[in-house]
């Protein structure tokens, strides 16, 4: 009765109160079209010529400054589509940069965007941009531009339906998009819809950006905050709801090799893998969209990046599958880098291989003030895994005003063999004044591998976050957060890095713009600390007095050049316990006992400039790590060769050296990660891709090649590799046979085709 029940009381007491509605009265009102737009990138229409220009001012490199290009930017609508049209004039035509014709891997081009907050909610918004070939561009927006806090706000991974055109001469480059409603979600009320945007022209070989409306620079990313955008009243609007129906069909080859019952030898598995399935995709209302799945396959998702893993505890995979995508952003109910919903736990097992998808549905959406999410997923019966359900609920609900929320979370582990794991949470974060936010979150998780007397217990069960923050990157800023996990909090379709602990966080900072002579646009000094303490104090159990996990305090100096990119500088002192019996070998090689340990870390980071034709960054850094030194370089360059061909990657150099002691076996060892990837674009539709990583902590090389063609948006045709091979064919344990060359490889052919209705 307490799991079935609790949940819905929660959420009936969370949605008691006051709720903002955004008043658009004093809105200006775009122009409604009588006749639809020729997407073609002319902009001739007579309808175009009646339709003022918006006020462009330039953004950066410095506020307000005079623009060395002239931009011209025109928004209207119709019953279903958004229209934008761009005027970029360029003085020196050579200097407009395509460097990429790749769908969604945006490569420091010339850029014509605009942001739109579909649900004039301030917290999130749809982000449409295109480059000088008409190259499509989609990302979703969330938390109104802010990333921290486990948080990310940008989720590129987001694809929607929408066109573009572009058209060059000699004067300049020049663009029409349409967007329809249905893609970016809108909410009428009377025949009336408030929305927000912001447009922008970015002009790459100068590091200049117009936008409208004039936001100030105060945000790392607030060219694209939907609190910022300009508020406008949009009527008549008839938004369609199209279903989406999307089948899929694949065959391919699986091959693996396995070490056979009696350890002999390996044995060579390959099987014929066939596969058909659909996704399904239908607005139920013009602010509800459903999405349904039916034996869910990701076979066209790159590989997930190998990490050097330098603590005891686990680290974060970013989530890369499309279904999950759909306003991701509003499912976030985290805890610094903990969080209660980690998407990855379905039909991914903890090495990140696929466990099989039945099927299940979402439903995303805003009614009113309420943020709506809910999703199910059903995954099946193998010999390593009983079939399990997944299911998330979230709410949150504006209040007070309309970048303040208040929310829940309800999610459920269930297994075919009985097995169950819930947990709810409560949340809020409400905006006190201007860019001053006051956040507090908790969640109690309740499983059945608890006996009767522990599975209620708010102190054994539950997670609290409290903080103070002021978000803005200009003048004194600053956050102060606490947070406790319980000894048996276990949400299982979240992440908990570090159980039974509770952390404390400051950060002080104050940023400032340059002058116009400075070669620095902007400029920040910060300090960091943060510290982890064991729950029960440490002083018996663990040999420590302070009850201490780990603590550093963070020094930091960041400039941002007008042309030459970004320096970023660090000087970090901490302290680490590792508790008597919690010995552990660091990369599985190099032991480190129990004891207490100071260290510190110098770094020092380059960002080469976005005017560039090379991209990317550099790192060095250097200091003291338990008893030992460390050393690490890392390069992560993007080489832009033509705009149908990129080649990047990166290499992480460590060197680790530890003095003798009599556990300790190895003392010194360099690690090399290299990952290279390339890519190539015959023209806009067909993509070849290829992403190769090696170890030689894992000794393994890597390959995942893509062959994409992208018929229309939604219909695709893939060809996808993936290699495995070892490097060291030595046996890993003595008495074993050696290691085969191939641990797995796979040849897959996808075709997914979407038809609207």
């Amino acid at each position: 009765m307490k799991v079935r029940f609790l949940p819905l009381l929660l959420f009936n007491l969370l949605l008691v109160g006051p709720t903002s509605v955004l008043n658009a009265q004093d809105a200006p009102k775009l122009t409604k079209l009588s006749t639809p737009i020729t997407l073609d990138g002319v902009l001739e229409e007579p309808e175009w010529g009646a339709i003022e220009s918006l006020p462009m001012v330039q953004y950066e490199p410095v506020f307000q400054g005079t623009m060395n290009e002239q931009t011209r930017i025109k928004v209207a609508y119709d019953e279903n589509f958004l229209y934008v049209a761009g005027e970029m004039y360029t003085k020196d035509p050579s200097t407009i940069a395509t460097n990429s014709l790749a769908r969604d891997k945006y490569s420091s081009d010339d850029v014509f965007a605009i942001i739109v907050d579909g649900f004039n909610d301030n917290q999130n918004a749809s982000w449409f941009f295109t480059n000088p070939d008409g190259v499509r561009f989609d990302f979703a927006v969330s938390n109104d531009a802010e990333s921290g806090g486990g948080r990310s706000a940008i989720n590129s991974s987001w694809n929607t339906f929408w066109d573009v055109e572009t058209t060059k001469t000699d004067k300049g480059w020049f663009a029409e998009m349409r967007i329809p409603f249905s893609s970016i979600g809108v909410q009428v009320e009377n025949g009336i819809t408030d929305i927000g945007f912001i447009v922008y022209r970015w002009i790459a070989n100068i590091n200049e950006r117009h936008i409208y409306p004039d936001i100030p620079p105060n945000w790392g990313l607030g060219n694209a905050k939907p609190s910022q955008a300009q508020d406008v009243e949009l009527n008549g609007i008839v938004s369609k709801n199209p279903l989406y129906f999307t089948p899929y069909g694949l065959f391919g080859n699986n091959r693996s090799n396995s070490l056979n019952a009696d350890s002999s030898a390996y044995s060579l598995d390959s099987d014929i893998q066939t596969e058909l399935g659909f996704d399904l995709r239908y607005n139920v209302t013009s602010n509800l969209t459903l999405d349904v799945t039916v034996n869910t396959d990701f076979a066209q998702v790159e590989a997930d990046d190998q990490q050097l893993n330098l603590s005891r505890f686990s680290i974060f995979f970013p989530e890369k599958r499309q279904f999950f995508q759909q306003r991701s952003g509003l499912f976030d109910f985290t805890f610094g880098g903990n969080r209660v919903f980690y998407s990855r736990r379905i039909g991914l097992d903890n090495n990140g291989n696929p466990v099989r998808i039945l099927g299940g549905a979402r439903l995303t959406g805003r009614v009113g003030g309420l943020d709506i999410g809910f999703l199910n997923m059903q995954t099946a019966n193998t010999d390593n895994f009983v079939s399990e359900n997944f299911g998330v609920l979230r709410l949150r609900q504006q209040a007070i005003n309309e970048t303040s929320y208040v929310g829940g979370i309800l999610t459920s582990r269930l297994g075919s063999d009985g097995a169950y794991n819930y947990v709810v949470g409560l949340d809020t974060e409400i905006n006190t004044y201007k860019t001053h936010f006051v956040e507090f979150r908790a969640s109690q998780s309740i499983d059945d591998d608890l006996d009767s007397n522990q599975k209620y217990k708010l102190d054994e069960t539950t997670a609290l976050r409290f903080s103070l923050r002021n978000d803005s990157d200009n003048g004194f800023n600053y956050q102060a957060t606490y947070s406790r996990y319980a000894k048996n909090y276990s949400p299982e379709i979240g992440f908990i890095r570090i159980p039974d602990v509770n952390e404390r966080f400051l950060r002080l900072a104050y940023g400032w713009l340059s002058d116009e002579e400075s070669i620095f646009r902007r400029n920040s000094l910060r300090v960091f600390y943060f510290s982890r303490f064991y729950n029960n104090g440490g002083s018996n159990l663990l040999n420590f007095n302070d009850g201490i996990q780990d603590r550093n305090i963070d020094f930091q100096w960041n400039g941002r050049f007008k042309q030459l990119g970004g320096l970023n500088t660090s000087l970090r002192f901490g302290k680490e316990n590792v508790p008597i019996g919690d010995d552990f070998d660091l990369i599985g090689k190099i032991r480190i006992p129990s004891g207490s340990y100071n260290d510190y870390r110098l770094r020092l980071n380059y960002q080469l400039s976005e005017a560039w034709k090379v991209a990317g960054n550099a790192n060095v850094s250097y200091g003291a790590f338990y008893d030992g030194d460390i050393t690490e370089y890392s390069l992560n360059p993007r080489f832009f060769l033509s705009r149908k061909l990129e080649l990047g990657g990166s290499y992480r150099f460590t060197h680790l050296k530890f003095p003798e002691l009599p556990e300790r076996m190895i003392t010194d060892f360099t690690t090399h990660l290299v990952q290279v990837r390339g890519q190539y674009s015959f023209d806009k539709k067909a993509t070849i891709s290829a992403f190769i990583q090696y170890s030689n902590l894992a000794e393994l090389i890597g390959a995942n090649l893509r062959f994409r063609y992208n018929f229309s948006e939604g219909r695709d045709f893939w060809l996808v590799l993936n290699e495995q091979i070892y490097t060291n064919l030595d046996p890993r344990e003595a008495g074993l046979p050696n290691l085969p060359r191939l641990q797995s490889g796979s040849i897959l052919i996808k075709y997914n085709h979407t038809f609207a209705f």
